[in-house]
């Protein structure tokens, strides 16, 4: 979406006003919000602060009771988990003093006991010991049947956990977890930090718990000191922090309303940084260089059409001897056609999209596991319409009078013509006429669906079109990240909701007996060494069946004022992973 210069500039006044109105508070407030003393590095005079703006506020400040992505930001910057993962995207330890490995003796030879080890001397922000006593703590916590946590997926494989002194902790699976490396680590969109058992200790319903929303200790670079629901946060340094001291003296989060309100606050001074822009800023903010800069880093996720798998005649069963993955509807007839889907995916011009909407700002991807560990870095589909009509008239669709191709599937005279669903959203709709044109010139009719989001994602029993099956093609962004086993089966026969198994989460209703022993196998062992050439293989069968088409890798783009020292970036942990080292000029 274009922004108007005009508006951007008068908002530079309002702006600066409602900033203004509301400046960074002294410490002091601190005290009345229950920080406890000396848990905190007060402000000096003329110390370093840097200012966000955000155009989200989090519910609260943990990543076990929301999926808000501002909560991870915020919970990276004032708490810490066993590990994380670093602008490389390895795995490294945080406060655990090594990765446990199979060398080193902390993955069991049936992987099934993972012991951890954390730093001697740890300490929470108000100067009480982190032990391996709040690692125990926190499973217990999470799972405790009066709390209600919302991303504790996996916690319930652990069978128990064994603390046999303060910096040992001895986790026991009730079965074979390979996503073992997930649980009580951090990364920058979810995560498990610890947390502290000498605040927590006989509490229950920790969902709406005040220390849940605003905890007042910290185990990260930072600690909250001032939060003013509706205007701003600020964080002050953790004088316990294990890295030792951050460079900067002060965070100063504020919420503002929309992007053209943080672009004027970008302007006038009074923000530094802002993770709230898209790709469609870039012509806005290259006007304002060399003062204001566009970074765009590329991301985990990314944004695909893909193919109605569904079928009605499955021959799989599982182990109870029950059939498995069939759908109540069967996908679009023509898509069982390997040739069709070429087709249609070699026919789409995937490089205009990037090019032309999306500024180059990234880049069209050949696999579903891009940027990470797992990415097998295949070379994407060209584009290449020649042979797609190649392909179609080798399929025996054949354009008949009103210039639409037709054949028979399945004993029908069957028409190439069909829907392609999405959410709405400027880029997707500019997408979908696209798609909808370079079809159109092989001789196929696309109708663009616009759906609300809570209509479109909704469940089975809601009628939602993607469970119920109810769609041609669809179109969303995920990705499949830290660990590459997608959470919720997307591609198992036995996810693929119907009627009576309203739940399933295989929205591309796909079900596919290779890909079934393929992933099943990738559960096989704990070991990432010992996975990663299974999803190898996955993501090279998944290319050569044209079941999806990834259009363009999301980028995750901030806007910052040239003052502003970002510390360094990764896929896994996005921006502020390391807040104790960024600065400013």
């Amino acid at each position: 979406m274009k922004r108007s210069m005009y508006l951007l500039i008068s908002l530079v006044v309002l702006t600066s006003m409602i900033l203004a109105a509301c400046g960074p508070k002294v410490d002091t407030v601190a005290k009345a919000n229950g920080i406890p003393d000396g848990s905190y590095i007060t402000f000096p005079s003329g110390g370093k602060s840097i200012t966000l703006g955000f155009s989200q506020e989090s519910d609260n400040v943990n990543t076990f009771f929301t999926a808000m992505t501002y909560t991870a930001y915020i919970a990276q910057m004032v708490s810490a988990g066993l590990a994380e993962w670093d602008d490389q995207n390895n795995f490294i330890p945080d406060l655990a003093s090594e990765v446990p490995t199979a060398e080193n003796g902390g993955v069991s030879a049936d992987g099934l006991t993972i012991t951890w080890h954390l730093k001697p001397g740890l300490k929470w922000s108000d100067g009480e010991p982190l032990t391996s006593a709040d690692v125990l703590f926190t499973w217990q916590a999470v799972m405790d049947p009066g709390t209600a946590c919302v991303a504790c997926g996996g916690y319930d494989k652990i069978a128990s956990i064994d603390t046999p002194d303060e910096t040992t902790v001895v986790i026991h699976f009730s079965e074979l977890y390979p996503p073992w490396y997930t649980l009580l680590t951090t990364w920058g969109n979810g995560g498990g930090a610890i947390l502290p058992k000498h605040v927590l200790e006989g509490h229950t319903a920790l969902e709406g718990d005040p220390f849940i929303h605003w905890p007042t200790v910290s185990s990260g670079p930072f600690v909250i000191t001032d939060w003013v629901a509706g205007d701003h946060m600020t964080l002050l340094p953790n004088p316990n922090y294990y890295k030792g001291r951050a460079i900067l003296d002060r965070i100063y989060i504020k919420f503002l309303p929309d992007p053209e309100t943080t672009l004027a606050g970008l302007q006038n001074g009074d923000i530094d940084m802002s993770p709230d822009f898209t790709e469609s800023d870039k012509p806005t903010i290259a006007a304002l260089e060399p003062a204001i800069h566009m970074d765009a880093k590329p991301g985990n996720f990314f944004e695909h059409y893909f193919f109605n798998m569904g079928i009605t005649d499955s021959t799989i069963t599982d182990a109870s001897g029950n059939v498995i993955g069939n759908s109540d509807v069967a996908g679009f007839c023509p898509f069982k056609d390997l040739n069709v889907r070429k087709a249609i995916t070699l026919g789409f011009d995937r490089y205009s999209i990037v090019t032309n909407l999306l500024f180059d700002l990234t880049t069209v991807p050949g696999d579903l596991w891009i940027n990470s560990y797992w990415d097998a870095q295949l070379e994407p589909y060209p584009f290449d319409p020649v042979t797609a009509a190649q392909l179609l008239d080798q399929a025996d669709y054949t354009i008949g009078a009103d210039g639409i191709r037709h054949g028979m599937c399945d004993g029908v005279d069957t028409k190439l013509s069909f829907r392609i669903e999405h959410t709405k959203k400027q880029i997707r709709d500019d997408m979908a006429l696209a798609f909808q044109s370079d079809m159109s010139n092989l001789g196929i009719e696309v109708t663009p669906i616009t759906n609300v989001a809570g209509t479109y994602f909704s469940s089975y029993t809601d009628s939602g079109p993607l469970a119920t099956g109810n769609y041609d093609m669809g179109d969303y962004a995920t990705g499949f990240y830290p660990d590459p086993y997608p959470p919720s089966s997307d591609f198992l026969c036995e996810a693929v909701p119907t009627q009576s198994s309203p739940d399933g989460q295989n929205f591309y209703h796909i079900c596919n007996p290779t890909l079934q022993e393929m992933f099943a196998n990738t559960l096989k062992s704990a070991d990432p060494a010992t996975r990663k050439p299974v999803f190898l293989e996955i993501q090279q069968y998944l290319a050569e069946n044209y079941f999806f088409i990834p259009i363009y890798a999301w980028s995750n783009i901030a806007v910052y004022t040239d003052r502003t020292v970002e510390g360094p970036w990764g896929a896994y942990s996005t921006w502020f992973w390391n807040m104790e080292v960024w600065d400013v000029k």
